[in-house]
């Protein structure tokens, strides 16, 4: 294998349009390896972990692009650097077909617009906090993706937006849905009664999307980052969107959904759910405090959005059960998922039994200078072709997730992987059960993509609880329907 880098001075480029560009370059012929990441500790660091850095590339500011190709000759491998140059530079070229000057901060592009209400913020976390805070002072709301934002930071910018009656959703925001326009990682759903808040992006998502099958709407669906109902941070943006969701006239049910929280933070939450009047739904995971009345608290995030649906008095359309077989393969269980809080529900479903592992690749020790595994799975899709040498393993648990932003085709990303899994295997049994995360209006196409996993030899599962239901089945020594 042959490395490639270059060094482009003075040349900021949004971290999802370095994601988007890597991922296209990747898939060029004889190419392995693309990053393209600023040149912060952050990034150098990553680069250097993975061997992509040379030690005698000169020093680099945060201001300068790195861009770095592992390819199988040093013809393909300085073409996919022109390739990324190409990318990048039509991006900017059709920016500025856009506008003609275009805004150098985030207060000047805030006065070009008297519409514009919402701030979207995806730089590297020792410069988000300033951005966020130049937004909040121009009026804006603020949507925080990116992560590694200090949790002091966060209380900050969560106490001064609360005092200007403006919200601040995260940091590690991946998904809002506000007026029925999606934000970051979003699903396109029919807008409905069901309002939802949620400290996790991918429970967002599997949420707003099983309300969408099960034949009802979403209202809003705010976001606030996976540390809101911290102790620290005391659910200050939770609070704000149940107090909004309680004043919309268009929501008729209130939906929370958390990865594990703070007692205090939880209870918090709970009582101002309560005050707005309106049934409510709560899915806090690990919590197990005391639940006021009037809240309706489940365990599965299946169960959370089923429940919603049936409050607003409309019909519930029956999931989906899988139409493919397994039998029983005793052995362990390894989940490799893009998102926490599927993977932490998945987690506790299965149980604790002696093998089985769980990893989250949208944790942010996989996604420091990196793109998110939604965009780039070629991490996972590595621990994924591992997972064929290992024997003790009998059935890999997977979630797959659609929507704006999303990989083009996730199941086109994951079939070189499930190969060389099953190649290195030498006929032993390897179950593959899948969870899609999406719906018919998502733009890579729920039915398509649930098919071609099919055809991949998975089982595919309508929800992430059937779905790790169905992978401890296997393991007990029953067959899985």
């Amino acid at each position: 294998m042959h490395l490639a880098w270059a060094v482009r001075r003075n040349s900021y480029f949004d971290s999802i349009d370095l994601m988007r560009v890597a991922e296209q370059v990747k898939q060029l012929a004889g190419v392995a390896e693309v990053a393209a990441v600023m040149g912060t500790p952050a990034g150098h660091s990553m680069l250097a972990e993975t061997g992509m850095w040379p030690a005698e590339a000169p020093e680099s500011g945060p201001s300068d692009l790195l861009v770095s190709v592992r390819a199988s000759t040093e013809t393909v491998a300085n073409r996919a650097l022109g390739s990324v140059d190409e990318l990048l530079s039509a991006g900017r070229d059709a920016e500025q077909a856009r506008a003609d000057i275009l805004p150098r901060t985030t207060a000047s592009a805030a006065r070009r617009s008297t519409t514009t209400n919402v701030a979207l913020i995806a730089v590297p976390g020792a410069y988000a906090a300033v951005d966020a805070h130049q937004a909040l002072s121009a009026g804006l709301h603020v949507f925080l993706f990116s992560d590694g934002v200090s949790l002091d930071d966060e209380v900050a910018l969560k106490r001064r937006a609360r005092d200007r009656r403006l919200l601040v959703m995260g940091p590690e925001c991946g998904t809002a849905i506000i007026n029925g326009i999606g934000l970051g990682f979003a699903n396109r759903v029919r807008r409905g009664p069901i309002g939802v808040v949620g400290a996790s992006g991918t429970g967002i998502q599997e949420l707003t999307s099983l309300i969408h099958r099960l034949g009802s709407g979403v209202s809003h669906a705010i976001g606030t980052g996976g540390r809101d109902l911290h102790a620290a941070v005391g659910g200050l943006t939770t609070l704000q969107g149940i107090a909004a969701l309680g004043a919309d006239p268009d929501t008729r049910v209130v939906l929370i959904v958390s990865k594990p929280p703070s007692p205090a933070a939880a209870d918090a939450v709970l009582r101002a759910a309560v005050a707005t009047g309106k049934p409510v739904v709560a899915c806090l995971l690990g919590y197990d405090g005391a639940t006021p009345p009037g809240v309706r608290t489940v365990p599965t995030l299946e169960e959370a959005a089923t429940t919603a649906v049936k409050l607003t008095a409309g019909g519930v359309r029956a999931l989906e059960r899988s139409r493919d077989k397994a039998r029983g393969a005793p052995g362990a269980i390894f989940g490799l998922y893009s998102g926490g809080t599927l993977c932490d529900e998945a987690r506790r479903i299965v149980g604790d039994a002696p093998g089985h592992r769980f990893i989250d690749f949208g944790a942010e020790e996989y996604t420091r200078g990196r793109p998110h595994p939604i965009i780039d799975p070629s991490q996972r899709n590595a621990a994924i072709a591992g997972a064929g040498d290992d024997s003790g393993v009998s059935v890999i648990l997977l979630d797959l997730v659609l929507g704006d932003c999303a990989h083009a085709d996730p199941v086109g990303g994951l079939r070189p992987a499930l190969a060389e899994a099953r190649a290195r295997r030498r006929g032993r049994d390897l179950a593959v059960v899948a969870h899609v995360v999406g719906t018919d209006q998502d733009p890579q196409g729920l039915e398509r993509q649930e098919e071609e996993l099919r055809k991949l030899g998975a089982i595919v599962c309508a929800s992430n609880r059937m779905a790790a239901e169905t992978a401890r089945a296997i393991v007990e020594g029953r067959d899985a329907v």
